[in-house]
């Protein structure tokens, strides 16, 4: 599928940044990351899915190569929920979403339609949450506003104690 040269990605905080050029076009044509002027900026969570695939080496600051273990390991510092997160994004990759960051909406992810992925605006918001932790209904009830405010669908993933995932799709319904 892609190339046998290994992209290779340096670590920076919380993104890795790829500045070789095949690399950039190759990641950028199948939607990973955010293009910038000279690198592609791609998330810790994105980050780890094209290296499970081994597209990708990521290099540390002291230009050590980390294996996806370490990565993720450095990953899960920065964020609790990075477990939850990358089995979702991981699965709708896999199912031929496009997946973008939904921060902007207070979500997890924004998701892109299969069938129109040059779309500017994608349809979906998805938010990620774990059997073992459930959530207040308050809470689905606001991000269910923010959805619905920004002419978007609301998927709600629960990821359960063996990883599999199962979605919702929440609506706004008025009296």
């Amino acid at each position: 599928m892609m190339a046998k040269k290994q992209i290779i990605g340096k670590l920076s905080d919380e993104r890795v940044l790829v500045f070789d050029r095949d690399g950039i076009s190759k990641l950028h044509s199948k939607r990973y990351g955010e293009l910038n002027d000279n690198f592609l900026s791609l998330s810790l969570v994105e980050a780890l899915y094209v290296v499970s695939k081994n597209w990708l080496r990521v290099k540390d600051k002291r230009n050590k190569f980390l294996s996806f273990e370490e990565l993720y390991d450095y990953a899960h510092q920065i964020e609790e929920k990075l477990c939850i997160r990358y089995l979702v994004y991981k699965d709708l990759r896999n199912r031929g979403y496009t997946v973008k960051t939904g921060l902007k909406y207070g979500s997890d992810f924004r998701l892109y339609e299969r069938s129109n992925i040059d779309e500017v605006h994608s349809t979906y918001l998805v938010k990620v949450f774990s059997e073992e932790k459930p959530c207040d209904i308050s809470e689905i009830t606001g991000f269910v506003r923010v959805a619905h405010s920004v002419r978007k669908k609301l998927i709600v993933a629960i990821v359960d104690a063996d990883g599999d995932v199962v979605y919702y799709n929440m609506s706004y319904l008025k009296p």
